[in-house]
């Protein structure tokens, strides 16, 4: 008897000792992780939005908007499960919660319709207070799952101490301590599987979403390739549904949400899970497949099925709505398989074929991660490129068709980068739209062009481009202003030329803006009239000096009579208003003679003179003008 309860001793005290290590185990998953990711995800929230308000790009915008919505999503889920009977047995948390709530709701039509940094910097004052909150609710969350876990291990401490107690007590009663270590193992087993129900529960949590019930983020990026696959590369693909936000805006976040659900089903559907593949979701309206393969191809024989799995229509509520979606794939052989490598190039390229064609599969190569790192390095270069001078503007001259002599010139932006050589404006111009620096180098490109309009005949205008980031921000009056001050030229002299998308939203701000322009006596000119966003309105809401046909115009114009129609009504309607009309892109003496025969006013373009650094156009300038002949017959010579 002495020997079995030795025996029964020894192992009923390991199985104390590891019902306490699984008590502290589950520590791990106790409801302050669901409040400590409310914080992180509140920190986004206010990172993104300083970096709008800050830098005024869409793509912080949208992710400001997603953090919001992700936050939200968080906020709802705190009212369910362990956290929500944690906040119903504290009323002051519970209060605290619905604070929150209240004022998060209450900032959801401006994030939804995120547009301007002044907005963004009135949402980061009015959300000051989130972070704390949510700080305040978390730490009492983690105070009381501290005690609660204080509890469970003085019970346990409690216990083991009445378990000596009874091994020297069975020792003088065996009877006695066999019925009590009965009773007791009972207990501990009980306990011991409830602990380890409640591990496996947070444990779930922690690596799957809880919306569509996917493996999420973590548990993709720690993905391991299975042991016994016999795979010879892996895949990632990632998918982003197009239209979402859309759908999500105008039928509600809880159709919203079944969407998704239907979505990730028809994922699973299509990607299996045999040989360790997985489906995920990574947040908001993107899925990522990690897939285990025997060659490269099939990953995107895998995309294309899942794609079409996505367009057929989803019927939601008795309501039917059809989404598409973009894929982004990158392989790598097993040797080299990083889940969280191929996840980053995989976003990489399912962000290019976003921005190519919605809808599309784009295939990861290196020249996409180079095409990333050149984009950073001239971003990062550009400032000091406007500071140091290494951006100048080229002129190409403009005449005036039926005399043949130069009226104007244009000023173009050309950057010669020290590392990488010429960089093209369709290059670097964006880039600087992106990252605001367009103000500093259009107010670059105004001082430049009013200094060198000095060197140039007094009849010559100097027209300079004016963004849409410039008007909508006001600052280009003030710029203009002191640029004219500074060289001392004659407002008149200077000629500013504006997109016609700066006319497409909301009109007034960019009227006012080139009302200034105009009290200061610059010239203003609608540029690229005709490029696909024409409206006839633009030229009645403003009076305008001139306004300037698009190259696509000309490019046909010797073999394409509706081309050159055209370009007559315009011209008719430019005359009812009083201003000038000119044609950029002549490339042929045909082309010149045919727009000077439909009565255009001015010509620019290569077959003129290509754009020269300012020495050059003023020997190019002086050519023109000596060796014009009187009459039209100054048109038939060529420029280089």
């Amino acid at each position: 008897m002495i020997v079995i309860l030795g025996v029964a001793t020894v192992l009923h005290a390991r199985v104390v000792q590891e019902t306490a290590e699984a008590v502290r185990n589950s520590m791990r998953f106790d409801v302050s992780w669901i409040g400590a990711h409310g914080r992180i995800e509140a920190a986004q929230l206010e990172t993104y939005l300083a970096r709008y308000a800050a830098m005024g790009q869409q793509g912080d915008a949208d992710k400001a908007e997603l953090y919001y919505q992700i936050l939200l999503g968080r906020l709802d889920s705190w009212g369910v499960g362990g956290y929500g009977e944690f906040l119903a047995s504290n009323p002051e948390s519970r209060q605290a919660y619905v604070n929150l709530l209240d004022l998060l709701e209450s900032v959801e039509a401006e994030m939804s319709g995120l547009d301007s940094a002044a907005t963004a910097t009135q949402l980061l004052h009015r959300l000051e207070p989130v972070g704390d909150m949510i700080h305040k609710i978390g730490a009492e969350a983690t105070d009381s799952a501290v005690n609660r876990a204080a509890a469970i291990r003085q019970t346990l401490t409690e216990q083991q101490t009445l378990q000596h107690y009874l091994v020297v007590t069975a020792l003088l009663s065996a009877g006695v301590m066999l019925v009590v270590s009965a009773y007791q193992n009972r207990t501990l087993r009980r306990a011991h599987r409830q602990v380890g129900r409640a591990a496996d529960k947070f444990s779930y949590l922690a690596h799957h979403d809880p919306l569509t019930g996917l493996p999420n983020r973590t548990a993709f990026s720690d993905a391991d390739q299975p042991p016994d696959s016999h795979a010879r590369c892996t895949g990632v693909i990632v998918f982003d549904l197009d239209g979402f936000k859309l759908i999500n805006d105008s039928w509600g976040h809880i159709f919203g949400d079944k969407l998704l659900n239907a979505a990730a089903r028809r994922l699973e559907e299509v990607i299996t899970t045999e040989e360790g593949n997985i489906v995920a979701r990574l947040g908001g309206d993107e899925f990522a497949a990690l897939l285990h393969l025997q060659d490269e191809t099939e990953a995107k024989a895998i995309a294309d099925r899942a794609l079409e799995a996505l367009k057929r229509p989803f019927e939601i509520d008795g309501s039917s709505v059809t989404i598409s979606a973009t894929a982004g794939i990158a392989t790598a052989s097993r040797a080299l398989q990083n889940a969280r490598g191929l996840l980053a190039d995989a976003d990489l390229a399912q962000s290019e074929a976003k921005a190519r064609k919605k809808g599309s599969i784009s295939i990861y190569d290196q020249s996409l991660r180079e095409m990333v790192e050149r984009r950073l390095t001239l971003e990062n270069d550009l400032r000091s490129a406007i500071a140091n001078g290494e951006i100048t503007p080229h002129y190409q001259v403009q005449i005036d068709i039926e005399t043949g002599a130069v009226v104007g010139v244009e000023a173009l932006a050309r950057w010669h980068h020290a590392q990488l050589g010429p960089i093209a404006p369709i290059e670097f111009i964006p880039i600087a739209e992106a990252s605001g620096q367009i103000i500093d180098l259009g107010r670059h490109m105004i001082e430049c062009a009013c200094r060198d309009a000095l060197r140039l005949p007094a009849v010559v205008q100097v027209a300079v481009n004016l963004s849409v980031v410039q008007i909508m921000q006001g600052e280009v009056v003030e710029a203009t202003a002191d640029a004219l001050m500074a060289a001392g030229l004659p407002p008149g002299r200077l000629k500013l030329e504006v997109t016609e998308s700066v006319m497409m939203a909301d009109a007034k701000q960019p009227i006012a803006v080139l009302s200034d322009l105009r009290y200061l006596g610059v010239a203003l000119a609608l540029d690229d009239f005709g490029t696909g966003y024409s409206s006839l309105s633009y030229l009645t809401r403003f009076h305008w000096d001139e306004i300037k046909l698009d190259r696509t115009f000309v490019n046909n114009l010797d073999t394409d009579s509706l081309g050159l129609s055209v370009i007559e009504a315009v011209l008719i309607l430019a005359r009812k208003t009083g201003a000038k009309v000119v044609v950029e892109g002549v490339e042929t003496f045909r082309q010149l003679e045919l727009l000077r025969s439909a009565g255009c006013d001015i010509g620019q373009g290569y077959f003129i003179g290509r754009p020269v650094p300012i020495d050059m156009v003023c020997a190019q300038i002086e050519e023109i003008n000596q060796s014009r002949p009187a009459g039209r017959r100054a048109h038939r010579r060529k420029h280089a």
